[in-house]
């Protein structure tokens, strides 16, 4: 190869002077956009196949988890109970919720073979047994029987310890029951009419019992009062439904609303008159007795008197689906449902869907007449 002229440039064969402006053109930017694209392309695909298949394996992973998590549940609720279960009953010994819990510990005691035991933490108008309830581990060995004071409650206390709507699983409902307008005998009227007669035209002269403030009692007395609009009336609470009964027979109040149970005797004997009903079908212990909707207009009046089971949220499905159904075959005991029955109250197993939605109907409703009545939480 000739060396050339001094002073002149080196002349390249035709090929590598192609060669040499391709690597110039690629150096200088000409080619830099296709290699880019080129590498991101490579890149985005790599990712892609990447991120398919950590997806994939994370996915198959979740599959195998939540599997081996059913397989465990449902293996709990196979064993269960293995050990012993309490029942807490957040009201007085001898009370109609304390009597509907030691018959289903009872029955339970003889299906499932274990030792379920009532134990009472009793306070702040069943607060703190429910919400010892709700902190209480989720495992099905720490259940709750209360009635719907648990609805009212929720509205007339600012921290009553617990959600009832987020901080129990619902199991099942165990019992429903009527309540009741009953009057003194010296009071001289026999109906519902009368009554409201004399309500409209007494106002504060008119003294009505209940079982306590912010009870269900108190709050279908003053509900039936919202709604047929009539003047407003002397509240008298007592501490459950003895003292009421007994102030009504003594004629220290003119009239009370609490379950039917606790007039029926009474009643019977005619020293009070049961004038109606709050259940919008009548009461197979009172049959004789009006509904409130069938003797005013109030048409879908209905109140119902209702105890159930409940256990803290997050207790597993099959524990909980075992309880209902077990207790469901329990309420239909012949022994247990003459129990239930000799103290005025009628056994009805619903199951956990039912029960959540019944809670949640009364809360609204409750929710409703506190805040009309200006009724200020505890």
């Amino acid at each position: 190869m000739s060396l050339g002229r001094p002073g002149m440039q080196p002349q390249h064969p035709p090929v590598l002077r192609e060669r040499a402006g391709a690597r110039e053109k690629s150096i200088n930017g000409g080619g830099t956009a296709v290699r880019c694209s080129f590498t991101v392309q490579r890149f985005v695909t790599l990712a892609r196949r990447t991120s398919f298949v950590l997806l994939s394996l994370t996915a198959g992973f979740a599959v195998v988890v939540l599997g081996k998590v059913a397989r465990s549940q449902a293996d709990e609720a196979t064993d269960y109970p293995s050990r012993t279960v309490r029942i807490i009953v957040p009201s007085g010994a001898g009370g109609t919720t304390d009597i509907v819990a030691r018959v289903i510990a009872q029955a339970l005691n003889r299906s499932l073979g274990a030792n379920f035991i009532v134990e009472q933490k009793v306070g702040g108008n069943t607060n703190i047994g429910s919400a010892f309830v709700s902190k209480a581990p989720p495992d099905g060995y720490t259940l709750l029987v209360n009635t719907d004071t648990l609805t009212s409650n929720a509205s007339m206390y600012q921290k009553p310890g617990y959600d009832v709507i987020t901080g129990f699983a619902p199991v099942t409902m165990l019992t429903k029951a009527s309540g009741a307008l009953a009057v003194r005998k010296s009071l001289g009227i026999s109906s519902l009419e009368e009554f409201v007669g004399l309500a409209m035209t007494r106002g504060k002269g008119l003294s009505v019992a209940s079982t306590g403030t912010g009870t269900v009692s108190h709050l279908t007395s003053v509900m039936f009062r919202q709604r047929l609009n009539l003047a407003e009336w002397t509240d008298v609470p007592y501490q459950g439904a003895a003292k009421v009964v007994s102030d009504l027979l003594g004629g220290h109040v003119d009239a009370a609303f609490a379950m039917i149970a606790s007039f029926v005797s009474p009643a019977e004997s005619g020293d009070l008159k049961l004038l109606a009903v709050t259940t919008k079908a009548r009461s197979p212990v009172a049959p004789v007795v009006p509904t409130i909707a069938e003797t005013t207009q109030l048409k879908d009046f209905d109140v119902v008197n209702w105890t159930a089971m409940l256990a803290p949220a997050r207790t597993p499905e099959p524990i909980v689906s075992k309880l209902a159904a077990t207790v469901g075959g329990v309420l239909k005991d012949p022994e247990a449902v003459g129990a239930l029955s000799a103290v005025g109250i009628e056994p009805t197993a619903e199951g956990p869907e039912a029960l959540a939605q019944t809670i949640r109907a009364n809360v609204l409703q409750w929710r409703d007449v506190v805040r009309r009545a200006g009724l200020r939480p505890n």
